[in-house]
């Protein structure tokens, strides 16, 4: 097995691809990790907080405005991602199906109504997910995301064959295991239909 082995995608993209994408952007980014860390550590704050209020004042010591504010910081730190993967599915909806090719020269899309290459030395970095692979670029906000659902790999092997591509050619290359089983690696980011930022 080459590192330098085409291999062929082809999917109509999903919102839980696309909200995956951009969960993995935003732990994987060095500003997505410090906006993701401060937002749930304030959640995490007013909650002790307020439980703390509770358990030495009574029910009512933890005022209205409190509780509210926390479960906004809550939603907020949740929907955030959902909304955005809405926009990004109805773009990517209207280029239709996806033909992704992934080589040594770099990742070429060619859908219904759009066809784009992008050459590997502009990703930095690749994470990857149960469903997706994600490359990113190397920028602190890891603007540029390309999302590839594995779904639309034909051959189980090609899962392999991809990793091998990302390792060769993007800057950090060596992929590795996060301690929720997802791998974690290094592309370059691509022209991804949904994100331009570009994801598909």
């Amino acid at each position: 097995m080459t590192a330098d082995t085409s291999v062929k995608l082809t999917y109509v993209v999903t919102w839980r691809e696309i909200s995956e994408g951009l969960k993995m952007q935003m732990r994987h980014s060095p500003v997505g990790r410090w906006c993701y860390r401060v937002l749930w550590g304030l959640c995490a704050l007013l909650a002790l907080l307020s439980v703390a209020n509770l358990l030495t004042r009574g029910v009512g010591a933890a005022g209205l405005e409190v509780w509210r504010f926390l479960l906004t910081a809550c939603l907020f730190v949740i929907a955030i991602r959902w909304l955005t993967a809405l926009a990004l599915l109805a773009y990517a909806r209207h280029l239709g199906e996806h033909r992704v090719t992934v080589d040594a020269d770099g990742i070429s899309i060619v859908s219904e109504r759009h066809t784009h290459h992008t050459n590997w030395s502009f990703y930095g970095r690749s994470a990857e997910s149960r469903r997706v692979f994600v490359l990113l670029t190397p920028d602190v906000w890891g603007t540029g995301v390309m999302v590839l659902p594995k779904r639309g790999l034909s051959d189980p092997q090609d899962s392999e064959r991809l990793r091998s591509l990302f390792t060769k050619h993007l800057a950090s290359g060596s992929p590795r295991r996060s301690a929720r089983g997802s791998r974690d690696e290094s592309l370059d980011p691509a022209s991804n239909p949904h994100t331009e930022r570009q994801e598909s």
